[in-house]
């Protein structure tokens, strides 16, 4: 298990940051699933508010296909995915 007190900034913090803005009273972990911030699965990722954030927060622009990729991910998959696209900038 992750020590939130280590966590301050991360990639994964940010991740939590987020999810706790959809879900205010949840209690996010590493395991935390990245589709339980959409009531349900959209049409289109890409334009949706939740997304947007994600794509601000990072400074960065997820595409339709890779917005699929992590919406089954848990907060940790995405945050290593998230440090990957990063890296590659």
């Amino acid at each position: 298990m992750i020590n939130p007190d280590d966590m301050k900034n991360t990639t994964l913090d940010k991740l939590f940051k987020i999810y706790k803005k959809y879900i205010p009273n949840s209690k996010p972990n590493e395991n935390s699933q990245l589709c339980m911030l959409w009531d349900g699965a959209p049409d289109v990722l890409e334009t949706t508010e939740q997304l947007n954030d994600i794509n601000d927060a990072f400074d960065t622009y997820i595409e339709e296909d890779d917005a699929v990729k992590i919406f089954d991910m848990s907060l940790l998959e995405t945050s290593k995915y998230l440090k990957n696209k990063l890296n590659q900038k």
